[in-house]
C-alpha cells in the first residue's frame, strides 16, 4: 500500500536522518522531512544508485538546512534502510 511506503520511509528520516534533532522534542512535526522523502522516492523509482542518493541527503542538509558537518555513516544507514523498503509506489 502506498502509505504503508511513504509512512516507514518518513519513519526513517525523522527518527535515523534527523539532522536538525526535532525527534527529541515531544511537540516535533512528523511531517518535518517529507519534502526530501518525496524527492528520495521519485530518484528511488527512476533508479537512481545509492551514490546519488546519498548525495541528495547531504545536499539537503548543507544546502537547505544549512548544516554540517555531514554524518556519512548515518546517512549510509538511511539509504540501506530506505533501499530495504522496497521500491515506492508511484
Amino acid at each position: 500500500m502506498q502509505t504503508d511506503w511513504f509512512a516507514s520511509a518518513s519513519a526513517i528520516l525523522f527518527r535515523e536522518w534527523d539532522p536538525i534533532g526535532i525527534s527529541r522534542w515531544d511537540d516535533s512535526p512528523r511531517d518535518e522531512y517529507d519534502d526530501y522523502r518525496n524527492h528520495l522516492a521519485g530518484l528511488i523509482r527512476a533508479g537512481a544508485s545509492d551514490h546519488v542518493l546519498l548525495d541528495n541527503l547531504e545536499w539537503a542538509e548543507v544546502e537547505c538546512i544549512e548544516l554540517g558537518p555531514i554524518d556519512y555513516h548515518r546517512n549510509t544507514r538511511v539509504v540501506a534502510a530506505l533501499r530495504a523498503l522496497g521500491p515506492p509506489p508511484g
